[in-house]
């Protein structure tokens, strides 16, 4: 289905803070929600999901089948926030990047696993049957490290395209706005290989 440059972006930006709602929400609801700091989080990710969800076109919204209203929902409490990021991204991210699979900035979403991929909270077992084990040292990155991870990735790339497509242009270029997209970009760049020798330094002392 084609889709519009303007539908492209607004698309790719609703993927973009989903990633870090999905993240978030592997993790168990009480976790989270007893952290005033990762609602907060959670609701600041689903509010910028809500509006760049509503740049889409009416008739693109009106061809997904996902529950907006409950995105919309996220002002009127905790519970509304923790049920759109549950049950509500998960559809969005499974609508939405195929529209955008062909963008290079798809390459680094994460879509939920097909098939329903319990969440921590929902492969929680009772308390203790038998002896404990040996803890097992858990090597594979948490659902909020990737969510970091992927925020930091986008930004990084998005920097980047704004910088290089704006060299691209025939018109004059000047001093003052190339060296502010360059210096933006090199942040960027630096707060990507900051987190990934954050997660490197993390992983490596388990």
């Amino acid at each position: 289905m084609a889709i519009s440059d303007a539908d492209r972006r607004a698309a790719l930006e609703t993927l973009r803070q989903a990633q870090f709602v999905y993240g978030l929400s592997r993790y168990p609801k009480k976790q989270v929600l007893d952290d005033p700091a990762d609602v907060k989080a959670l609701r600041q990710r689903l509010e910028a999901m809500r509006d760049a969800a509503r740049r889409l076109s009416s008739s693109q919204r009106d061809a997904l089948d996902v529950p907006w209203g409950d995105l919309d929902a996220v002002d009127s409490g905790t519970e509304a926030v923790w049920n759109a990021a549950k049950k509500v991204t998960p559809k969005i991210i499974a609508k939405l990047a195929p529209l955008v699979s062909d963008s290079p900035e798809a390459a680094f979403l994460i879509n939920p696993v097909k098939g329903g991929a319990k969440s921590q909270e929902d492969l929680a077992e009772p308390k203790l049957k038998r002896a404990p084990e040996p803890a097992k040292i858990e090597r594979g990155l948490t659902g909020k490290e990737l969510a970091g991870l992927e925020m930091a990735i986008q930004e990084r790339a998005t920097a980047d395209e704004a910088f290089f497509s704006w060299l691209r242009r025939d018109r004059e270029l000047s001093v003052s706005e190339w060296r502010k997209r360059r210096a933006s970009a090199e942040r960027a760049r630096r707060a990507e290989d900051a987190y990934i020798e954050k997660l490197f330094k993390a992983h490596s002392s388990r």
